[in-house]
């Protein structure tokens, strides 16, 4: 038990100690912070379950059992679709993975890095994920080197090889190579492009959405009868651009918007190097064979949403030119 309370207990940890961090904590009080927070936290695993909870537990196990069973006697596959959407595929497999691989092999926005190999496959695949991983070590070690990073973010930001695992064709955090530059990319991006595009007709999710037709029908009055309303669905929308595209545009969008030459005192330049390293590092595995991204930006990744809504306010401002 203890085993699983310490494992459980490591994420808020690390959490806790980042708070303690950003907050200037001292450590005498942080150590007594988190030793109460860590006694509770032991403590609340002590305490018995509600018989009704405990029923349940057992009714939703035997229920997973069942579902798991019906698919595999049936050669169905279910699955997550990779859209943040909360949506399943169900269906059959043979016919997935037909339509899948058919899909990677032909699309242009995927190119295989690394075919497989009867041999020694496994041995080739974790060589060629070292190799990156230490590629991406190396360009955050120069980048350190010219002052462009301080030694806590550089430390930050480096991936143990260890941990590191090439996903199924979806890119997830905690996982991928590139996920603490994403991660950190986002949080220093997301809060300025969203206080810019507040003020334009780009919608940041569906809460924004709504918010914005209720102040055009009851604030604004701006909703006819005759209104039309259109749904465009782009299936290739993360990975429509090049990432030489990606970067300049995001450059442009920063050097139109920010009065100094500097996002939280990271310039530019260098959250265009930091993006690079993102950008050109995503990989996956499938049917025994590495692929990478040529275009565009795991849609699995917050920050490939940011991404997308700089490019399509670049892309609206320059319409609105031309009228």
């Amino acid at each position: 038990m203890d085993d699983i309370v310490e494992r459980k207990y490591a994420r808020l940890k690390h959490q806790l100690n980042n708070l303690f961090s950003k907050h200037h904590i001292n450590v005498a009080l942080s150590l007594e912070i988190q030793q109460k927070i860590s006694d509770q936290f032991a403590d609340s695993f002590s305490v018995p379950i509600p018989s009704n909870l405990h029923q349940r537990a057992l009714y939703e196990d035997r229920l997973i059992l069942s579902i798991r069973y019906y698919l595999k006697k049936n050669n169905l596959i279910l699955r997550r679709t990779a859209d943040n959407m909360n949506t399943f595929y169900l269906g059959n497999r043979q016919e997935f993975e037909t339509k899948a691989y058919d899909y990677v092999s032909k699309s242009y926005a995927y190119k295989v890095l690394l075919k497989k190999d009867k041999g020694n496959g496994d041995q080739k695949r974790q060589t060629e994920l070292n190799q990156m991983v230490e590629s991406i070590s190396l360009l955050l070690e120069s980048l350190k080197n010219h002052e462009s990073l301080n030694v806590d973010l550089y430390n930050g930001l480096l991936v143990d090889a260890s941990k590191v695992e090439l996903p199924l064709p979806y890119i997830i955090s905690q996982h991928s190579a590139t996920w603490r530059i994403g991660k950190y990319l986002n949080e220093l991006l997301r809060p300025f492009v969203d206080k810019i595009l507040s003020t334009t007709t780009t919608f940041r999710g569906e809460p924004d959405f709504m918010y914005q037709l209720y102040d055009h029908i009851f604030t604004k009055h701006e909703l006819q009868s005759t209104t039309l309303f259109y749904a465009i669905k782009i299936t290739n929308y993360y990975t429509l651009n090049t990432h030489k595209n990606m970067i300049d545009i995001v450059g442009y969008f920063l050097e139109d918007n920010l009065v100094p030459n500097k996002l939280e005192q990271v310039t530019i330049q260098n959250i265009k190097n930091l993006l690079h390293i993102f950008l050109y590092n995503n990989v996956f595995y499938y049917k025994d064979q590495i692929y990478t991204l040529t275009k565009g930006s795991p849609n699995t990744m917050p920050l490939s949403d940011t991404l997308s809504n700089i490019y399509v306010f670049v892309w609206q401002k320059q319409i609105l030119k031309q009228l």
